[in-house]
């Protein structure tokens, strides 16, 4: 038989009065209130499933009428575009003389391209024939019968508030374009046309139909930003002669879409054929988690196609991909789709003419706000039944309760002191007195439990003797368990070896237990005994532990070894002891003479390559300057003059001289700096006088190798760097005779100067020489180190490790990125001045 938990008198009368009334009807109620929930969310469904069919309908037609709105716009540009073609193809079969002012504008470029250097006073358009084909007679024929057509294209833009450009484009890159730009700031000198979407889109290939089409979005290189063309093909007879275009902007179709009245807060999307988002409002911007690209930065020429990048593909967007196959195949659709968490009714049209999609995407909780809303009003209303009926049961509880504790207060008075009698006891307070009760059997209870407690006060002081015992031999197998691989003894305050708890895997515990008894001199030598002796009396006087490290003979020979003297602390123990835990350390004693004789071997292996180099370029320099000296007397003498061999030959001489000179000088200062005998004279300098005194030296070499150089610092000069001053011009001119050496015909060498982090100012110099491979970036801070060229360049291979050693000992440092093939950049970093 299971016998029943044992309750207090309290809780049973409390359960009597939950079981008989308070259940029964608690069940009621909530029985009422589920109907009440049940029924109110079947009309909400019923409600939403006939409210939704209504939905899908409008936005389609929503959709079908935006998309033909947009379509028309299209379709207009296409006709104008085709208008436009035909114009073009019936000037290039006549003979209108074009004006002088037009013909005037038309100069060829360095480079090749002919083009407009300047707009008419009318306003014309821009005239570009890329230098990628040579221009003749005949190319500039056809720009003089194609400039006729400007007023036309002029009144297309002022007629048609979409287009933004007009333009043609021909199979020899020939571009002319209305509005006018200064061309030869945003084109390449040689670029190829054909190769750009605005062109090869229209060609045969991708055209056969000789129609009006249209471009994705792309990137206009005319300066635009974000376009799309309607282009169509301009034949001569069979031949392809180009392309001509229109172009409208994206942003023209994002602000007419802003524009646009959806119902239920919709937005809409146009989308081009494979997926490329065209034009979004800012809503579809945060729903997407992308910005639309509406301008760009044109810091360099387009040299390419440049596309809308992969996450503008609707497409490819991971809550679309169920369903981008149906968008993509079926000219109009419906769909329900959850994107970013969030349910959107989806609706789509096909354009004919661009085959463009325009969607529509509305949330769902737009669309069933009304009903969602009331719905809540009615889940509030039930929410306050339930609320209601709460309080209700905690006032009805509280009846119950105050009842239930009347009545048992009543009966278990008495039973409650003897618990608390009971409880005291447990919680340690052994000694009770007896409290004032008048029932005889009760108060016997009472006594019995009074005597209990005084009887466990007396057992508990005896355990707890007991426990104190126990804890002294647990403090020693503590310090038996601790490092078990060393060695551990126990030795008294006289040095007798009393113990021996453990010692290391690789001796004989055998023989180390058998010098239990034994003093310690019994292992150690005499010296090392008293070391020994000494360190224990000061561990037991201070009670602290001690290290020392000894040698000692064992069975592998004599071994150096580590020990902690510890002192064991025991009660009621007359003689003091102390733990001593050792630890083989001979390996690692070797492994330190080891290392300090290798160190001493390098630092004077160091001291003497640096003795040599500086010795030897000391020596080498004297002869040197003979031989300059005597090689310039032959150069320029006037009574007996040498031959032209001959002077040539002395060149050479005085060529190679002049080279090994600056070998020997820069090893000097190499040696210097590895030997710490550079001598630096820090200050604060005007970063000008610096500077210019730089490009002084540096502006006939430039000329000599045919190099631009450009000065982009001259707003820094007054700053202040702390450097050496000679040495920064020596840096700096290391840096600048490289950028001249290495770089191309032509070429260019650009000085600039910024501020970084930590008060340091940054000198950059880039040139647009042949670059550095990136294999080759790591090695050309090491000496000696030279770049493999097609051709032989002068050079030491030191002048880049001294200055990189130079620069460390001003606090700066340098730093270099290079893209092979078209140039390199030094960046020179250096402290501020104290004014700077």
């Amino acid at each position: 038989m299971k016998r029943e938990k044992p309750i207090s008198l309290f809780q049973w009368i409390w359960k009597s009065y939950i079981r008989t009334s308070v259940i029964p009807l608690v069940l009621v109620e909530l029985v009422f209130i589920g109907i009440y929930f049940v029924t109110n969310e079947w009309s909400r469904e019923r409600q939403t499933l006939s409210m939704k069919n209504e939905v899908l309908n409008e936005i389609r037609i929503v959709a079908s009428q935006e998309s033909a709105i947009i379509d028309s716009e299209t379709r207009r540009i296409s006709s104008l575009t085709v208008l436009y073609s035909d114009s073009i193809a019936h000037a290039l079969n006549q003979e209108i003389p074009a004006s002088e002012e037009n013909l005037e504008r038309l100069v060829m470029s360095p480079e090749g391209a002919y083009y407009s250097k300047a707009d008419t006073t009318s306003g014309g358009a821009a005239i570009f024939y890329s230098g990628i084909n040579k221009v003749g007679a005949q190319q500039k024929n056809k720009v003089k019968r194609l400039l006729p057509l400007q007023p036309f294209m002029k009144s297309i833009i002022a007629r048609e508030p979409l287009a933004a450009a007009v333009y043609f484009n021909t199979y020899d890159s020939l571009n002319i374009i209305y509005p006018y730009f200064d061309v030869m700031t945003q084109y390449q000198s040689q670029m190829n046309i054909s190769e750009f979407n605005f062109y090869y889109e229209a060609d045969a290939e991708h055209n056969p139909e000789r129609k009006a089409v249209w471009t994705d979005a792309y990137l206009d290189p005319a300066g635009n930003g974000w376009m799309a063309s309607s282009i169509a093909p301009v034949y001569r007879g069979n031949v392809l002669e180009g392309v001509a275009g229109i172009d409208v902007t994206i942003n023209t179709f994002r602000e007419e879409i802003q524009t646009m009245d959806i119902p239920w807060k919709g937005l809409g999307l146009l989308v081009s054929n494979n997926g490329t988002i065209l034009a979004m409002p800012d809503r579809a911007e945060q729903l997407f988690g992308i910005q639309e690209l509406t301008s760009h930065n044109y810091q360099e020429a387009v040299k390419q196609d440049t596309f809308k990048p992969d996450e503008f593909n609707l497409f490819a967007h991971k809550d679309l991909q169920a369903i981008a196959v149906d968008i993509a195949a079926d000219k109009q659709g419906l769909s329900e789709v959850r994107i970013d968490g969030q349910k959107q009714m989806l609706a789509w049209s096909t354009m004919e003419n661009t085959g463009w999609k325009f969607i529509i995407l509305a949330a769902e909780t737009n669309i069933f706000a009304v009903t969602n809303h009331l719905n809540h009003e009615l889940f509030e209303i039930g929410m306050y039944m339930i609320l209601g009926l709460f309080l209700f049961y905690i006032i009805y509880f509280a009846i119950l309760n105050w009842r239930s504790r009347v009545m048992s207060g009543r009966i278990s008075e008495p039973l409650m002191e003897i618990n608390r009698i009971a409880m005291e006891i447990g919680q340690g307070r052994y000694h009770q007195e007896i409290p004032e009760i008048h029932v005889t059997e009760i108060r016997e209870t009472a006594e019995i439990l009074s005597q209990v407690g005084s009887r466990l006060g007396e057992a508990y002081k005896s355990s707890s003797e007991a426990k104190d015992a126990l804890e002294d031999r647990e403090a020693n197998m503590n310090a038996m368990i601790q490092s078990i691989d060393d060695m551990i003894a126990e030795i008294n305050e006289t040095g007798v070896i009393e113990k021996v708890w453990s010692i290391d895997r690789r001796y004989d515990y055998a023989m180390a237990k058998s010098f239990e008894g034994k003093h310690i001199d019994a292992l150690l030598d005499p010296q090392t005994t008293l070391r020994f002796m000494s360190i224990l009396s000061e561990v037991l006087a201070t009670q602290e532990t001690v290290g020392m490290e000894y040698e000692m003979a064992s069975s592998r020979g004599t071994v150096w070894m580590q020990a902690l003297i510890t002192p064991i602390k025991r009660k009621n123990e007359p003689v003091r002891k102390v733990c001593v835990i050792s630890r083989d350390i001979t390996e690692r004693k070797y492994m330190e003479e080891s290392l300090f004789s290798s160190k001493e071997l390098a630092e004077t292996a160091n001291k003497a390559k640096s003795e040599f180099l500086s010795s030897m370029s000391h020596e080498l320099r004297t002869p040197m300057n003979a031989i300059l000296g005597f090689a310039q007397l032959l150069e320029y003498e006037s009574s007996d003059p040498l031959s032209a061999s001959q002077q040539e030959n002395v060149r050479e001489i005085i060529k190679a001289g002049k080279h090994l000179l600056q070998l020997i000088s820069e090893i000097l200062d190499l040696t210097r700096i590895e030997s710490g005998r550079m001598a630096l004279s820090i200050e604060d300098l005007r970063l000008g006088d610096v500077l210019e005194e730089c490009f002084t030296w540096m502006q006939p070499i430039c000329s000599q190798h045919s190099i631009g150089f450009r000065n982009e610092a001259l707003s820094m000069y007054e700053e202040l760097i702390r450097c050496d001053r000679i040495r920064m011009k020596q840096v700096l001119l290391n840096i600048l005779s490289n950028s001249i050496k290495y770089n191309n015909p032509n070429g260019m060498v650009t000085v600039s100067v910024h501020h970084a982090e930590a008060r340091k100012l940054v000198i950059v110099v880039k040139d647009t020489g042949v670059g550095i491979r990136e294999e080759d970036l790591i090695h050309i801070f090491e000496p000696f180190h030279r770049i493999p060229q097609g051709k032989q360049i002068e050079g030491t291979g030191i002048g880049l490790t001294v200055s990189r050693r130079l620069l460390g000992m001003m606090d700066g440092e340098i730093q270099v990125t290079s893209v092979f093939g078209e140039g390199s950049v030094f960046k020179i970093l250096i402290p501020l001045g104290e004014e700077g």
